[in-house]
This record gives C-alpha cells, sequence and structure tokens, in this order.
C-alpha cells in the first residue's frame, strides 16, 4: 500500500487566525493559526489516512524558535512573550493517525548552495511509489518552483504520485467572515506529465504517457455518465485511433500502412471531436493533426513514404529505413500492374532492382523462365530507374542495420542517419513534383 506523506515547509511570521475554505467541496476548517492544521484536516475529510503514513514539516532556525515550539513570539518592542502554542502542541492536540516529523535545521536558501541542500533532504525523505501532499503556503519564495521540480524528479525516480498541492491564501481573506480560500494547484504538477507526455510523443513517437493521461482523464468521466458522454467517447475512440497508427509504423506494419485503414479511422474520429474536454489535450490534438497532414486516408502507395519520414522525425531510424525500402519495392509492383502482397512478385521486382543496379546480363539473372518477360518489363520501367538509387542506398543500409553493424566496413552512426535522411528527403521532393507519384 502506497504511503501518504504531507510535506509542509513552516515558516516564522505571527500568522493571524482565520478559517481556511474550499467552497466547491463544502470544507471549512477551524478557525487555525496554521495553515498545516486546516490543510490536514481536509486531506482527512477526503482520504483515509492510517499509521502508515506520515508528515514532514520542514524548519529552518527561525522557524523552530518562533512557531514550532509555544510562546515563540514576542509583544512588539518588547521582550514579552505571546503565549500561544507553537505548530507542534497544535498537531499533538489533532490526534493524527500518524507520526508528524520535524525536519530541523533546513537552510534559509540564501544561495544556490542552499537551495540544492534543501531539494536534496527533501528528496531524502521520500520513499518510492509515495503519494505526495505538498503545502506550499510558507517559506521561501522560490519553494513553488522547488516542489514542481522536485515532484517531477521524484516521479521519475521514485515512482512517487503528486496528490495534492495547496496553497493557503491568507491575504485573500474574507474580512467579514475570516475566511480565506485554500487553493488547489495540483493542476500545475498535472500539466508538467501532460508536457513531458506530448514531448515524448511530438519528439520521439512515444505514445505510452499521453495514451495513459488520457485514460486517467476519461475514465471518470465515461463511468459516471455511464458511456453515454459524446465528446469523452470520442476523443476515447480517437486515442485508440492513434495508437493504431502509431503501432503500424513501431512494428513496420507495411500493408496496413498503405492501405490507409488505420488512418481514415484517425482522421474520423479528429473530425468528430467538437469538444476537447481534456483542457490539455487541445492543443496538442492540433500537433497531432499537422503531424499525419500528408497521410492519405485509402490505399495510397504515398502512406509508406510519409510513414517512413513520421519514423524519420521521430528517430525510429530501423523503422523508417526499413518501410522506406519496402515501400520502393511496393510503388514498382504498383506500377507493374504486380500484388504489392504476393512474395513471389515482389521478389520479382526486388531482383530487377539488383539487376539494374549491378548491370546483370540476361544469362546470369537466374530466374524461372515466367519471370523473364516481367523483369525485362520492370527493367524498363522509368520510376524503377529513378528509385535505383535509393534502393541501393537502403539495402545496404538495412542490411548493415539488421546486422548491428557487425561487417568489415560498418556505416557510422551520423552517416547512416544522414543517407536515409537525404534519399527520403529526395523522394519526397519528387512526390512533390509529382515525378513518381501521380
Amino acid at each position: 500500500m502506497a504511503r501518504k506523506v504531507f510535506i509542509s515547509v513552516l515558516g516564522y511570521s505571527n500568522y493571524g487566525k482565520c478559517f481556511y475554505t474550499r467552497t466547491n467541496e463544502n470544507f471549512k476548517s477551524d478557525e487555525v493559526r496554521y495553515v498545516q492544521e486546516a490543510t490536514l484536516q481536509y486531506l482527512m475529510s477526503v482520504s483515509e489516512w492510517k499509521e502508515t503514513d506520515c508528515a514532514y514539516i520542514l524548519l529552518t532556525k527561525g522557524a523552530e524558535q518562533r512557531n514550532w515550539v509555544d510562546n515563540g513570539h514576542s509583544e512588539y518592542g518588547t521582550n514579552v512573550s505571546i503565549q500561544q502554542p507553537g505548530l507542534a502542541s497544535v498537531l499533538e492536540t489533532m490526534h493524527l493517525p500518524f507520526p508528524v516529523v520535524p525536519i530541523k535545521d533546513i537552510p534559509d536558501g540564501n544561495d544556490e548552495r542552499e537551495v540544492w541542500l534543501i531539494f536534496e533532504r527533501v528528496f531524502d525523505l521520500i520513499q518510492e511509489g509515495d503519494e505526495l501532499y505538498f503545502d506550499l503556503t510558507h517559506g521561501f519564495r522560490y519553494l513553488p518552483m522547488l516542489i514542481l521540480v522536485l515532484g517531477n524528479y521524484s516521479k521519475l525516480l521514485k515512482n512517487v504520485i503528486v496528490k495534492s498541492i495547496t496553497y493557503g491564501n491568507y491575504e485573500a481573506r474574507n474580512r467579514e467572515t475570516n475566511e480565506a480560500p485554500l487553493i488547489d494547484l495540483q493542476s500545475l504538477s498535472d500539466l508538467q506529465d501532460w508536457t513531458s507526455a506530448s514531448a515524448s510523443f511530438l519528439r520521439n513517437g512515444n505514445l505510452s504517457m499521453l495514451k495513459s493521461l488520457c485514460r486517467q482523464n476519461l475514465a471518470p468521466i465515461l463511468r459516471e455518465t455511464k458511456g453515454s458522454d459524446l465528446n469523452a467517447k470520442t476523443l476515447s475512440k480517437y486515442v485508440d485511433a492513434l495508437e493504431k497508427v502509431v503501432d503500424d509504423m513501431n512494428v513496420c506494419r507495411g500493408v496496413s500502412i498503405l492501405k490507409g485503414d488505420n488512418i481514415k479511422e484517425l482522421f474520423e474520429c479528429s473530425n468528430q471531436l467538437s469538444e476537447v474536454i481534456i483542457e490539455p489535450m487541445k492543443p496538442i490534438v492540433g500537433r497531432l493533426k499537422d503531424s499525419f497532414a500528408n497521410f492519405m486516408p485509402s490505399e495510397n502507395i504515398k502512406n509508406g513514404y510519409f510513414a517512413a519520414k513520421w519514423c524519420l522525425d521521430n528517430q525510429l531510424y530501423q523503422q523508417s529505413l526499413t518501410i522506406l525500402h519496402e515501400t520502393i519495392v511496393s510503388h514498382i509492383c504498383e506500377n507493374e500492374g504486380l500484388s504489392i502482397f504476393n512474395e513471389t512478385e515482389r521478389g520479382i521486382v526486388n531482383k530487377s532492382f539488383k539487376i539494374y543496379i549491378d548491370n546483370i546480363e540476361k544469362e546470369k539473372w537466374n530466374c524461372k523462365e515466367n519471370q523473364f518477360q516481367l523483369i525485362e518489363k520492370a527493367l524498363n520501367n522509368e520510376y524503377l530507374k529513378i528509385l535505383a538509387p535509393t534502393f541501393k542506398v537502403t539495402t545496404n543500409l538495412r542490411n548493415d542495420y539488421n546486422h548491428a553493424g557487425m561487417r568489415s566496413n560498418p556505416a557510422k552512426r551520423t552517416g547512416l542517419i544522414s543517407n536515409l535522411k537525404e534519399r527520403l528527403e529526395k523522394i519526397l521532393l519528387m512526390i512533390e513534383d509529382q515525378t513518381i507519384c501521380s
């Protein structure tokens, strides 16, 4: 069971009392001096906390002396102590089911070295798989940024979940009712997740994070509406369709890519999205549309070339190389009236390229009698002649790639990528000029 962990910084000002509220959840705290008391009241009202959970209160020396222990403040201009309990006593009276651990001697954060010390000390408190509940109300001005970075860092290295980020806005309190809002800043952490997930897909074609976030956000909507929310259903179908398209390219499903059925489904789902109900998805959907804009929602040889380009752009070099090579073969098959799905007929095209590139004499073709006429016809195909240099390059590169460069003269990494990019760009220019695709 994951451990719930509350982390808060205690400041050293003499705080005034107020009621902290969350009006959208009908929550109102007791009248308190310390926001930590109100925040824990709220958190315990919305979820169950156990003895295995924990609260950490970060204390500078000044905060410990003034607000952690009792009677830490004095009347202005005097040495007369103000008789009021410190946070330690207040939390003790709450009879919390979990331990409250003061983390003492936290640096003030006056320079970069001290900020990193704070970061390290807080990070060391966190355990694998914790659920984190941050309070950002008091402490250092850079604290919100530190907590957001720390939360993201911990998600990656300790597999934590940031469940809550709150801020008690005492200055915005209603003077008549003495009520102050307890603001939820969790959306800032969520936005970081969406940013990372979107970058992962848009830069590398990795859909797993984006799919997971969509599922998390859509599940409660579909559950509450029993699947009747049209926009939620459409967005869910859109993500499913997107996954099919991406999987086609990740695992080089050439037949599916050329037929365009999954692209067609993706376009249809995209057009049906009248409203993107997950706010961070709105600009992402626009970028996704752009990344697949060239594809055809029907059987078309161009889809193979565009898929190779998509893979190249997303650093899927082996997939790009494989799809490009096989699309060239499919292109000539189609142009010669041969089946792009028949291995024997694809073999004829492969043999025709080799004969043309190596200028092999007819008596050395080494093929069946019924194939001679098909090869002779293919050798006169203008598209084959145009695509032959790229076919030769991709053949060598693919052999090098598929055999992990285990050969006497392996291609260099940079050369492999630059050659692939150069050949693909030439083909895309020819498509644009309708030199090879009308």
